[in-house]
């Protein structure tokens, strides 16, 4: 007796915006003008942005940095397509999507330099903090998309993740509840390529990181990641697609990641100038400026205000975040358990004792005043 086919599955490509600014028209979203600019000014702004953070960060201002450079499309995209209300739980190469999301980037430079006032939100955003452990926070995009829908409020949580941490098992914990009880929950991949020195092709044997949905019953894309106008059709479906109460989305956006992995690595000692250059002509702000200027929506005299624009920007918010008063130490063992133990408890006093007297003098009163919960 022959063996019987149960099951046929298959992945498709989502490619709207060539790298030299045609489209496929048959593909193309409905978008406003306006829309589609403000597309362009997220993705040029923070790469200006990412560029002057990494000077501040070779000059000693600021911590170590994860650039996000060629991934502007599928970092500052998506988050156009939620509303303020939606979740979104960004990893920690999300800057873009803060930034996307109206976070003022002083708080990025500020979290970058171990400041954790710099996890601050615009008020009715629904944003959780840049996750620096690998994978941890895919269970818990699943949990606020659980919330959402025993509350039935169609609300929507997006998270990310790289190729990296696709191979771990966070994502596959994470698929399966949401697979299983259809939340309203969307899982982007942004592929760059790269897990630090790993390549893709040492992550997985799978032909596609999409297909990785089938296992759990979730819709499967993989979307061109350096097309903003696919990234926002993609991500728009899967918006659609759970509001309407038919489950999460898994969305491979193919990306690259043009720079180093952070400011502490030399992306130079295993992979080539070449493969760089390569992906460089596919740039999605490049192919972006193309398409508006068919469009007559884009000029070179625009281009020019908007980079003198940035540049006054970035100075007001590196200013800002220069200008911040330094932190508190006792703010570190604040905001870590709705009621303190008893060992935080003695931390914070012993602490409070070491900091009484810098010289002779109370270094207390110098600082601003503790805050967040404690005990």
């Amino acid at each position: 007796m022959p063996l019987k086919t149960v099951a046929r599955m298959e992945i498709q490509r989502l490619e709207i915006l060539a790298p030299d600014g045609t489209v496929d028209k048959a593909l193309m979203p409905k978008v406003s003008d306006e829309l589609l600019l403000k597309m362009y000014r997220l993705m040029f702004q923070i790469r200006r942005f990412d560029e002057r953070a990494v000077k501040l960060q070779r000059s000693g201002r600021l911590g170590t940095y994860p650039m996000i450079t060629g991934q502007e499309a599928s970092q500052c995209v998506p988050p156009l397509a939620l509303k303020p209300t939606d979740w979104v739980v960004p990893t920690y190469r999300g800057g873009g999507v803060y930034f996307a999301r109206g976070m003022q980037m002083r708080y990025a430079l500020l979290y970058w330099a171990g400041d954790d006032r710099g996890t601050h939100f615009p008020d009715g955003s629904n944003d959780m903090i840049f996750s620096i452990p690998v994978g941890t926070h895919l269970t818990q995009a699943a949990g606020l998309a659980w919330g959402e829908k025993l509350k039935k409020t169609k609300g929507v949580a997006l998270t990310y993740c790289g190729d990296g941490t696709s191979s771990k098992g966070d994502l596959h914990e994470a698929l399966t509840f949401a697979g299983q009880f259809k939340l309203p929950a969307i899982y982007l991949i942004e592929n760059n390529h790269w897990a630090i020195s790993v390549p893709r092709e040492r992550q997985s044997a799978s032909e596609t990181l999409a297909q990785k949905a089938w296992g759990y019953g979730v819709a499967g894309l993989q979307v061109d990641g350096n097309d903003a106008l696919a990234v926002y059709k993609a991500v728009t479906d899967a918006v659609a697609r759970a509001r309407a109460g038919e489950g999460p989305t898994l969305l491979e956006c193919e990306t690259y990641r043009v720079s180093h992995h952070t400011t502490a690595d030399d992306a130079t000692r295993y992979r080539s100038d070449k493969e760089v250059e390569s992906w460089k002509k596919r740039d999605p702000i490049a192919r972006m400026k193309k398409f508006l200027t068919a469009r007559k929506l884009w000029d070179e005299k625009k281009e020019k205000a908007l980079a003198e624009a940035t540049e006054a920007w970035i100075d007001g918010e590196v200013e800002a975040y220069e200008s911040f008063p330094p932190p508190n130490p006792l703010d570190m063992l604040a905001n870590n358990y709705e009621h303190a133990p008893r060992a935080l408890i003695e931390q914070r006093a012993e602490l409070e004792e070491l900091l009484k007297f810098k010289g002779g003098a109370t270094i207390l009163t110098e600082l601003p005043p503790a805050e967040g919960r404690f005990p």
